[in-house]
Order: C-alpha cells, then sequence, then structure tokens
C-alpha cells in the first residue's frame, strides 16, 4: 500500500471499533497483519464470572503461565484474520474506489475547465473578429464619409468661388453706380442740340488758338537753339548768350503770350487743383508757372549755375499739347451730340451683367431715358480718374526733387531751376494727348456708322463683355428672307399651304411671318387667322379652322413620327402638318447680306461668342454657323424661356447706356463694339507710357541734378525726350481712326 493508505488507518480502525469485544477478534493483531508486521501475543482470555466463584490468588511459575499464554486456539485466530483481511481489501478498494472518483471528479473538472477555457476562447475570437469586423466597416464608412465629405467639399468650394467672382463682379457694378450716382451731382445737362453748336463752335476756337500757341513754341525753341548754331541767323539783340537780359526777356514775353492765348486751358489747371479734382492740364500750369519763375531768377540772379536758357519752349509745346486734347474732345462730343440729335428712336447699348449665365453680354435694347446717355457723355472720363491719382504724385514729387537737388549743391536759389526742369517731363506729351485725338477718331468713324459713343469710360465697359446678343434683324434683315418654292403633297391647295404657314407665324410674331404674309398678298392667296398658337421646340403649332396645324423643322417631323425627306443644301425645309398628316414643304433661302457676313467676321476676330435670342425656329446655332463660315461653338441659344428673358424690354433697365445706335443691323452694332475696344485698348497704352515716361523723367533729371550735370540738360534735350516718348503714343492714336 502506498503513502496515502498509511494515512487512512487511523479511520480504517474507527470503523473497526464497532466489532463487539470478543475474544475471537484481535483488533491489534489485525492491524499488525494488514501493515506487515509480526502479529502480537495473543492476550489470555479472561474467566467468566459466573461460572467459577473467585478463589485467592496462588503465585504459579512464570513458565508455565507463558507456554499457556502461548498457546491460542486455531479456529477464532484464522477467523478473525480472514475478517480484517476481507475488512482491509473492502476498506482499500472502498479507498480505491474514493480515489478514482477523486480523480475522475478532477479530471471531469478539468475537462470542464478545459471545456469552459475553448468556449471562452471561441467567444473571445469571435468578439474579436466582431470587433474587428465593426472597426473596417466604421474605417470603411470613415472613408465613405471623407470622401462623401471631400466631394461635399470640392462642390462647396466651387459654389463659392463661383459666388465669389460673381459677388467681385457685382462688386465692380455696385461701385460703379455708386460713383456715377455721386458724380451725377455735379452734371448738369444741356440740350443736345445747343451741347452740338457749342461743343463744336469751342473745338473750332481751340484749333485756331493752339495753332498760334505751336508758332509761339517754335519762336521759343527757335531763340533757344539759335546761340549754339552758328547756322541759324539770329540778332545780337535776341541772343541769350551774348545780351542774356533781353533773350531772357524775349521768352518770358512768349510765354505770358501763349498762356493769354490759351488762358481757358491755363486757368482750368489751377481751378481744378483748388476744387479738388486735379487734371493733367494742372501739371502744364505748374510747368508754365515754374519757367517764369526760373526766367525771373535767371534775371535776379544771373550767376546762380545752372543752364543759362529756361525751358519755356518746352512749357510752350506742353501748353499746346493740351489745348489740342481739349480741341480733340470738344470735337468728339459735337458728334455724340449730333448722333442724338439725329436719331429719332435711338437703341442704346448696354454692358449688361446677366446672373443667370455669369457673364456680361452686350445688349441692344431700348434707350430708357433721352437724358442717360447726355449724362454719360458729360461724365468724368478715364482720363480724368486717373489724373485724380497721377496729378498729386507727379506734383508733389516735382517739389520733393527740387528741393533735395538744390540743397544738395547749397545753392537754395537753383529750386526754380530744378523745378522747372522736373516738371517740364513730369507731363509728357503721349500722356496729354491719351484721349482726346483718339476719342475724335472713333467718333467720328461710329458717326458714318450710325452710331456714337459716350467715351473711353463707357467704351471700356463694352470691352469687358463676353457675349454678343444678336437679334432676328441682326442676323437677317429685311429682304434676306425669302420664299423658294411649296412643294404639295395633295392635300389641300398651295394657296391654303401657304396661307396657313402665314397664318401660324405671323400670330406668332415672327419675321418670318411677315414675309409669308407679304408673300401671300403678292399672289392673291388665302389669308387665314390663326388661335391657340404657341411656340415649341423646333416649330409652332396651332388651329386654322377646324384643323390642328404643325409647322416645323425635320427634327420635329421626327419626333413626331412623320416620315421626311432631306432638304437641299442652302435652302430650308419647312413642313406643314394638317390633322397629323403631312400636306406640304415650303423651301425657304436665308441670304447673308455683305454688311452681316462682315459684322460676323469681326465678331470672330475680336474673339467675342454670340447669344441668339431668336424665335424663328429655322435660325439655330448650327445653321449660322455654316452660314457665315464661323468656328464651332460660336454660337449659343438658350431655351424659349431664356430668349423671352432675353427679349425683355427691361432686360437692361437699369444700366448706364454706353452708346446708341440709329440704325439696324449687326454692322452698326459690331461697329460700336470695334470702336469700343480699339478707343479703350488705345487710351490704356497711352497712358500707360505716358506715365511711364513721365516718372522715368522725373528720376532722370533729378539725378542730373543732383550731380549738377547741366550740360546734360539744355532746353532740346528736353524737347527730343518729350518727342521720342510722343511718337508710340501718335502711333497708337493712328490706329483708331
Amino acid at each position: 500500500m502506498d503513502r496515502k493508505d498509511d494515512m487512512d488507518l487511523e479511520s480504517l480502525k474507527n470503523m473497526l471499533s464497532d466489532v463487539p469485544d470478543t475474544d475471537e477478534f484481535d483488533l491489534d493483531s489485525i492491524i499488525a497483519e494488514v501493515s506487515g508486521q509480526a502479529p502480537a501475543k495473543a492476550a489470555e482470555p479472561m474467566p467468566k464470572a459466573a461460572a467459577e466463584p473467585e478463589k485467592p490468588v496462588e503465585p504459579q511459575p512464570a513458565p508455565a503461565a507463558e507456554t499457556k499464554a502461548e498457546e491460542p486456539k486455531t479456529a477464532p485466530r484464522n477467523k478473525k484474520d480472514k475478517t480484517a483481511k476481507k475488512a482491509a481489501e473492502t476498506a482499500a478498494a472502498a479507498e480505491h474506489e474514493s480515489v478514482e472518483e477523486v480523480r475522475e471528479a478532477r479530471i471531469a473538472a478539468r475537462e470542464q475547465k478545459m471545456a469552459e477555457r475553448e468556449r471562452r476562447t471561441v467567444q473571445k475570437i469571435a468578439e474579436r473578429q466582431a470587433r474587428r469586423e465593426a472597426k473596417l466597416a466604421e474605417k470603411e464608412a470613415a472613408e465613405q464619409a471623407a470622401e462623401q465629405q471631400e466631394i461635399v467639399e470640392e462642390a462647396a468650394a466651387e459654389e463659392a468661388s463661383r459666388k465669389a467672382s460673381i459677388s467681385r463682379k457685382q462688386a465692380r457694378a455696385a461701385r460703379i453706380a455708386a460713383d456715377q450716382a455721386e458724380e451725377e451731382e455735379d452734371i448738369k445737362l444741356v440740350d443736345p442740340e445747343a451741347a452740338m453748336h457749342a461743343a463744336r463752335r469751342r473745338s473750332g476756337i481751340l484749333s485756331f488758338r493752339s495753332l498760334l500757341v505751336l508758332l509761339l513754341a517754335a519762336a521759343a525753341a527757335y531763340l533757344s537753339f539759335a546761340p549754339s548754331f552758328e547756322a541759324l541767323p539770329l540778332p545780337v539783340v535776341l541772343d541769350i548768350l551774348q545780351n542774356p537780359t533781353i533773350g531772357i526777356g524775349a521768352l518770358a514775353a512768349l510765354q505770358i503770350l501763349a498762356l493769354l492765348i490759351g488762358i481757358d486751358v491755363f486757368g482750368n489747371g489751377f481751378s481744378s487743383l483748388l476744387h479738388g479734382r486735379p487734371a493733367r492740364g494742372t501739371l502744364v500750369s505748374f510747368a508754365a508757372l515754374a519757367s517764369l519763375l526760373h526766367c525771373a531768377s535767371l534775371l535776379v540772379f544771373p550767376d546762380q549755375g545752372g543752364v543759362a536758357v529756361p525751358y519755356t519752349a518746352v512749357s510752350i509745346l506742353l501748353l499746346y499739347a493740351e489745348m489740342r486734347e481739349a480741341r480733340g474732345r470738344s470735337l468728339a462730343q459735337a458728334r455724340s451730340y449730333r448722333a442724338v440729335c439725329e436719331a429719332e428712336q435711338p437703341l442704346a447699348v448696354y454692358s449688361h451683367y446677366d446672373s443667370e449665365i455669369d457673364a456680361c453680354n452686350a445688349v441692344k435694347c431700348p434707350l430708357y431715358d433721352a437724358s442717360s446717355f447726355l449724362t454719360e457723355i458729360e461724365r468724368p472720363d478715364t482720363v480724368d480718374r486717373f489724373s485724380l491719382i497721377y496729378t498729386p504724385i507727379a506734383l508733389a514729387l516735382a517739389i520733393i526733387l527740387s528741393l533735395v537737388a538744390s540743397f544738395n549743391c547749397g545753392e537754395p536759389v537753383r529750386f526754380f531751376w530744378a523745378f522747372s526742369a522736373i516738371l517740364s517731363v513730369s507731363a509728357p506729351i503721349g500722356l496729354l494727348c491719351a484721349f482726346g485725338a483718339s476719342y475724335k477718331n472713333t467718333a467720328s468713324r461710329l458717326l458714318r456708322s450710325g452710331a456714337a459713343i459716350a467715351g473711353a469710360r463707357q467704351a471700356n465697359l463694352l470691352r469687358g463683355t463676353e457675349k454678343v446678343m444678336l437679334l432676328e434683324n441682326d442676323l437677317f434683315p429685311t429682304g434676306s428672307i425669302e420664299l423658294e418654292a411649296i412643294d404639295n403633297l395633295g392635300r389641300i391647295t398651295d394657296e391654303q399651304i401657304l396661307g396657313c404657314a402665314a397664318a401660324l407665324t405671323e400670330s406668332a410674331g415672327l419675321e418670318l411671318g411677315r414675309v409669308l404674309t407679304d408673300t401671300t398678298k403678292e399672289r392673291f392667296g388665302i389669308t387665314f387667322t390663326a388661335r391657340d398658337v404657341h411656340l415649341v421646340e423646333g416649330g409652332v403649332t396651332g388651329a386654322v379652322g377646324t384643323s390642328r396645324i404643325v409647322l416645323g423643322t425635320a427634327a420635329l417631323m421626327v419626333k413626331m413620327g412623320i416620315p421626311i425627306e432631306s432638304g437641299h443644301k442652302g435652302q430650308i425645309n419647312m413642313y406643314l402638318v394638317v390633322d397629323n398628316a403631312l400636306a406640304g414643304v415650303l423651301t425657304m433661302r436665308y441670304q447673308t447680306t455683305k454688311n452681316t457676313y462682315k459684322a460676323m467676321r469681326l465678331m470672330r476676330r475680336m474673339h467675342m461668342n454670340a447669344v441668339l435670342a431668336v424665335r424663328d425656329f429655322n435660325i439655330s446655332p448650327a445653321m449660322i454657323e455654316e452660314e457665315f463660315d464661323l468656328r464651332r461653338g460660336f454660337a449659343d441659344q438658350p431655351d424659349p424661356a431664356g430668349v423671352d428673358r432675353l427679349l425683355n424690354p427691361n432686360y437692361a433697365k437699369g444700366d448706364a447706356p454706353a452708346a446708341i445706335l440709329t440704325r439696324e443691323g449687326a454692322g452698326p452694332f459690331m461697329q460700336v463694339l470695334r470702336g469700343a475696344d480699339k478707343l479703350a485698348g488705345a487710351v490704356r497704352s497711352a497712358l500707360t507710357l505716358g506715365t511711364f515716361a513721365g516718372l522715368l523723367g522725373m528720376l532722370i533729371v533729378f539725378y542730373l541734378l543732383y550731380q549738377n550735370a547741366a550740360d546734360a540738360l539744355p532746353v532740346m534735350n528736353i524737347l527730343l525726350y518729350q518727342l521720342i516718348w510722343y511718337i508710340p503714343v501718335f502711333i497708337i492714336t493712328q490706329q483708331t481712326r
């Protein structure tokens, strides 16, 4: 038996203690036998009390007692051993069974624990897989949401950009409207005919007086150059180098005489400055005043150094340029007033911003207010607004640079020389003549075409247009549409076919209706009255008598399921359907006129697109591009609702008119746009060149004055500088003729 069984002997002993205490069972012997030890000496059985009476104990010899005690009975001992052995076996079996049960219980518990662990593992794996799938689904949802958000943000950015672009255009329109409202307070309107005569008279007077000033400028230039050239004859009395007092006095006299001739121009320079609106003439007036001060300083301080000849010739030449500019502007305004007087019902040309298509359109609309165009003529122009910025800067810069140059030499009296030299180049001739000549040439050209433009500011608005709205009369004037033939299919007569087509188109208000009605009258045909007329895509429908009539193009017939034959090149077929049956075919011819063809080609060269505001179902972008040999995509045509919106008389109401038209057709319309483009471009280029020449010349003259290089600043060099920079402006001006 193992160690564990030894530990259970005590319990076995307690179990066997319930056996009756007789002489047949010896518990110690059984235990010794079970434990493998020698059996102990059996105890002598006790005598029964009832069988024998008590006797006194007598001593007996010890060996005999020991021998008697060592002779136990055989039968009881064997029975007790078997019983003990059986009991031990039973106890061992029970113990073994209990151990097995415990072991099985442990195994069962272990298996149950493993099963529970496996279940938990499977559950954890399932939960982990579920969490992983949830994370993947969440990640995919987040990615999809991010993509959707990105798409939404891109769309929002595009929408915001579009709205920002629109807002900038709207802000620009609001700013222009605000400036116009502010400027209109100082504008006084006059009768156009009286204004025309006054402007023409002023231009004639300025032309004559400017010629006199030019002669004085030439005389001053001769007196300035002759002392340096021996080939030029000059009396000694007038020689500035030999007789400076008389010579300088003669130049001052020429200067004063020129100012008296152009006293209005000279006075306007100071008047505009005092009223807070400095103009280009302000620099001319200050240049003339500085020249006179320089002459006086040379007479008072003859030994001051610097140049000996004042810049009188240059200042007189600048006065001449300013007078020619005023003359050209007056003449252009006279021609614009003349166009207003000659027009009975003029049309106005507007630069209208259409928020529906986000584009600026050049449109023709009725002149809502006759005085509005007169206001635009008298409104301050582009050069006037430019002068408000350039003139104060140039004048302040001239004063500062003159002070620096004169005090640098330690001779403050040289301020008049420096001031006159810098002002002589601060207002280049190209800057002074940037507008008048170009405006005069443009007004003269437009007057011959039956149009007039208000000025460079309005020309700049028209130049910024992207599309041109064209009407039916612009594309095909009266007489360019005619009936070629009638193909009768036998249901009704030719007169009835023509009469029904004329009734439908006339009731729809189409130019085509007038052509068909005139043709019906010429052929003494029958005229009908149409009712319930409706314009549809590709045709017109209505009722004539008891019949339902449809007149339309081949595309409309295809939609209706009516078989037709293709038309001929250069011809347009209209199909007449009576009660859902094809009755006849009208062949029309749309002829392109020479003026219209030139106008459309001119529009193409100007990179403008056309918007067809026409109700004639025969006119389409493809037809216009083919008839006028234009690129694909040149023309665009909105839906019928969009056409009605464009043809609304109040479409451009509220905009300031930029030009007026006294003739119909696309020719005068395109001449206005072309003239506006040339005028705006010429004025912008001239102002750019003049500004650059003025600022550069002031810096160059200041550097030479600072270096006390009087030999580099004679009158001839200043004149050459002015004339050289005027050459490109003159070439640009000639392009407006």
